[in-house]
């Protein structure tokens, strides 16, 4: 059973073992990190942001962030997603669909009204269907969109794709 949850400093291990995998290929691949610095990060006096782990039969497998955001054009309080990333062996599960909805859901609780989130390849194509994009992969999903796939939280991550909001549905107000 899959399960999501908030990140806990027991999980800083795993964290970084998901880390180390995440940057392959990137400049910062062989920079040396800090598991002070990540504990500090988010489990100390000012976390910079919230992190939730993605867990199934006791293993952590995936791990997005989220953060409280303002967007001054739209006057409202929105999410910024960031390191969505889940295990390469267990892709292609609804796993990034299920983080994304409890991070929408947590965001929600604390005000925000859409999701500001890009990425790569694997994200990227989950956002694009639901949300809206632009050339820069940065992509909002908002609105009504926003809110259902808040309400798809908990549910099992085959029944969060099959109920995906429509990218329309981005376009649609929020209800109150």
């Amino acid at each position: 059973m899959l399960s999501i949850r908030n990140a806990n400093p027991d999980d800083i291990p795993a964290i970084e073992g998901m880390v180390a995998d995440f940057v392959k290929g990137h400049p910062a691949e062989h920079h040396p990190r800090s598991s002070e610095a990540l504990r500090a990060a988010y489990f100390g006096e000012r976390p910079v942001a919230h992190l939730l782990v993605a867990e199934r039969n006791g293993e952590i497998i995936g791990m997005a962030q989220w953060r409280l955001i303002h967007d001054m054009f739209w006057g409202m309080f929105g999410a910024d997603a960031e390191w969505l990333y889940v295990k390469p062996d267990h892709r292609g599960s609804g796993i990034v669909a299920a983080l994304v909805a409890r991070l929408c859901s947590q965001a929600s609780a604390a005000g925000a009204q859409f999701l500001h989130g890009g990425g790569g390849d694997g994200p990227s194509k989950l956002y694009e269907r639901i949300a809206i994009g632009h050339a820069s992969r940065d992509c909002h999903l908002s609105g009504r969109a926003f809110q259902v796939f808040a309400k798809l939280d908990g549910l099992p991550a085959r029944e969060i794709c099959r109920r995906l909001p429509s990218r329309e549905m981005g376009l649609q107000p929020a209800e109150a």
